[in-house]
């Protein structure tokens, strides 16, 4: 039976979760037809990404269901990093990534589609911070198709789930989702720099020495969802000038952890929230940690004595 779902009083901001579910439902058929993780275009996104189909087709439908809503102003992706307008009488911009962890399609792993939602302004998003974030998505496309969304009306985060029966259809399948102060689930991206980095090495070895659970798949969006599944734990990813951080600003770090800390979580870029930095372009990158308070700080208890914040 199809729920009700209510993300938001406002007609305008419930129509565009409305099209960006649409959407969702698009991009899960695609993935599922998508032999061997989908073909390469033979072009690059402006990040110097080799573009596969997947990531064309699935930024076209989400470009395609919310120009349908007239209530989004400006769109901008990983996929083209720029404001582009979709109507002057719209109320909202988006920012997205179509399709993280698309380099891990072929072995079958879960992906994911990251969305933020801002209220547009006539600087279109510069001089914004993350906390300016209205909301944020982050949709799964695994053995299930499940949405994490902060939900405007009962500021909280939820997740649902996509079903099949009688029609596509979503409901709630967990809510209010809160993020335990302390967890033992680690999962640490790009730490091929720990080398070069004695304080991510050091963390790492903590981790280890201290018998946390290593969950890492290499897709960043799974790997940080896992945290609201299993309500602990924390996700880093930082970077040398040999190995850099790759996260771009508005397309993934922002969303995500705006998300973690709707949820009881925290963020960091080893110096500050992830929240509390301003958006100056449309491509900058970003490091990262989210998860558990407990964790967060444990870090940046590190990086402190390193002399890093």
């Amino acid at each position: 039976m199809q729920q009700e779902l209510i993300f938001s009083d406002d007609l305008s901001l419930q129509s565009v979760f409305l099209a960006l579910l649409k959407s969702f439902e698009l991009n899960a058929q695609i993935l599922k037809n998508c032999s061997s993780g989908s073909k390469f275009t033979k072009t690059q996104n402006e990040f110097g990404d080799e573009q596969l189909e997947a990531d064309v087709l699935c930024e076209k439908n989400i470009i395609l269901e919310l120009s349908k809503t007239t209530h989004v102003s400006h769109y901008a992706s990983e996929e083209t990093p720029e404001m582009k307008l979709i109507s002057e009488t719209g109320q909202y911009i988006v920012t997205f990534d179509p399709l993280d962890g698309s380099s891990i399609i072929g072995t079958n792993f879960t992906v994911g589609t990251i969305v933020g939602i801002w209220k547009s302004d006539d600087k279109l998003l510069i001089g914004q911070q993350g906390k300016d974030l209205i909301s944020s998505i982050c949709c799964l496309y695994g053995s299930r198709t499940t949405a994490f969304i902060y939900n405007v009306k009962e500021s909280k985060v939820y997740e649902y789930t996509l079903f099949d029966t009688h029609g596509l259809n979503w409901q709630l399948s967990k809510d209010d989702i809160q993020i335990k102060k302390k967890g033992k689930l680690f999962a640490p991206g790009n730490i091929r720099c720990t080398n070069d980095y004695p304080a991510y090495k050091e963390l790492l070895d903590y981790w280890i020495s201290n018998g946390y659970t290593l969950r890492y798949t290499g897709g960043m969006a799974p790997d940080i969802c896992q945290i609201f599944i299993k309500g602990e734990g924390i996700f880093t990813s930082f970077g040398t000038q040999k190995h850099p951080a790759k996260l771009r600003y508005l397309y993934e770090t922002a969303p995500l952890a705006f998300l973690i800390e709707k949820a009881g979580g925290l963020s960091t870029n080893g110096k500050e929230s992830i929240l509390n930095l301003y958006v100056n372009s449309y491509t900058e990158k970003t490091e990262l940690a989210v998860g558990s308070q407990d964790e967060i700080n444990y870090l940046l208890s590190i990086w402190n004595k390193h002399g890093l914040n």
